[in-house]
């Protein structure tokens, strides 16, 4: 990094674009002007220094500089020790400048700030915040509204009221059609307002599942349970296992996940209780028997796919899953009927690993031992369905017989 601030780094006042990097204006087409102004708060990271009597600011997670004109460096000082902008906004006439000037100052240097990520929005309300879980970690989410606050609660199966014991902080708000999701106070991520909630899912499952623990095992699979038997089924994407994981807790299994259990180090399996995820070419198949799923909101994912996150109710099962059955599927073509072909340890053990995620990139010993131990216990199969109803009509023939 450069110790001398380039012409692109700069921010000034009189210039709507320097400082800034145009790859980032194009991706927040946005003015804090639609912002309640005096929401904005200084991103955690960033500090200013003066280098040379000249004023800047550093950013932690930019890693840059941007050197500050002397206005700007009186319009940071000023937001630091929150003064108000209407309050900075007189400061400025009473040394000099038009009320117009003052304003176009005030406006250019927040909108550049807030998309290089220097600033960003806070909320002081608990109006529309609550806790959940996400793997291992407990977190808060605060939302500026109820419809941003809609969007993200679809996607979890258990929430409470807020808390202080919260180990993060997310903040979500809304600017014109785009969401603005910060972290502890720092921008995380932005997208249309209709994306928000897979680009948030997808922002969990990397930073906090897949990047927990260690010592975790992160196996792609689908969860239920039945009497206290659990089942884990793995699929590639488009296989249709959160299709048939609807089935199978209409057929009266309770839910754990869709989509991703964590297996610790002891062996312990425990799902991460995202709602499940319906694309929509399933829609009209799990609204014969769930049709409350044509009244959930719609939401787009950024591969394309229009999704909605269906609430299951009671049939949700919290906490450590004791694995009984391991199922693989494979889609068949036509009207063929149901097969399950049963797995060797090997042979599932294999298929496990290529279906798993571990946060050093390397299964060690301990995380190998783990899969082993679980897998000893179980039995394990490769389901070949071309129908997701037979599919679960053989799947809980199979839970109903002996281990």
């Amino acid at each position: 990094m450069s110790s001398t601030p380039s012409a692109e780094q700069r921010i000034s006042c009189e210039s709507p674009i320097a400082g800034i990097d145009r790859s980032t204006m194009k991706s927040v087409p946005l003015s804090v002007s639609q912002l309640l102004p005096d929401l904005l708060r200084p991103a955690s990271g960033t500090s200013f220094a003066l280098l040379d009597q000249r004023p800047a600011l550093f950013s932690e997670d930019e890693q840059k500089l941007f050197e500050l004109n002397e206005v700007a460096a009186f319009i940071w000082c000023s937001m630091q020790n929150f003064v108000p902008l209407g309050t900075i906004r007189d400061q400025l006439t009473d040394r000099g400048a038009s009320v117009a000037v003052a304003q176009q100052s005030l406006r250019d240097a927040l909108d550049q700030w807030f998309r290089a990520g220097l600033i960003v929005p806070h909320i002081d309300t608990l109006d529309f915040a609550f806790n959940t879980q996400v793997g291992k970690r407990s977190i808060g989410i605060r939302a500026s509204h109820a419809q941003m606050r809609h969007h993200i609660h679809s996607l979890f199966m258990t929430a409470t009221g807020p808390t202080a014991e919260a180990e993060l902080i997310f903040s979500v708000h809304q600017i014109g059609n785009t969401s603005i999701v910060t972290c502890n106070g720092r921008k995380v991520l932005s997208c249309p307002v209709n994306e928000l909630a897979p680009t948030f899912k997808a922002y969990l499952i990397k930073h906090l599942v897949l990047a927990g623990d260690a010592r975790d095992v992160s196996f792609h699979a689908a969860a239920v349970t039945s009497r206290g038997h659990g089942m884990l089924i793995s699929a590639p994407p488009g296989t249709g296992k959160s299709t048939l994981t609807m089935h199978l807790l209409n057929a009266g299994f309770e839910y754990a996940t869709d989509d991703i259990v964590t297996i610790g180090p002891d062996g312990v399996v425990q799902g991460v209780p995202f709602a499940p995820t319906l694309k929509s070419g399933s829609w009209e198949l799990v609204a014969d028997f769930h049709p409350e799923v044509n009244d959930i909101m719609t939401h787009d994912r950024i591969d394309g796919q229009a999704v909605r996150y269906v609430n299951v109710g009671t049939r949700f099962h919290e906490g450590a899953l004791r694995v009984d059955r391991i199922i693989f599927l494979e889609r068949a073509a036509g009207y063929t009927p149901s097969l399950l072909i049963e797995l060797s340890e090997l042979d599932t053990i294999t298929r496990m690993i290529d279906a798993s995620y571990v946060t050093h990139g390397r299964l060690t010993t301990e995380g190998f031992r783990a899969l082993k131990k679980m897998v000893s216990q179980a039995r394990c199969f490769v389901l070949r369905y071309a129908e997701a109803a037979a599919a679960a009509i053989k799947l809980t023939e199979l839970c109903d017989g002996p281990l």
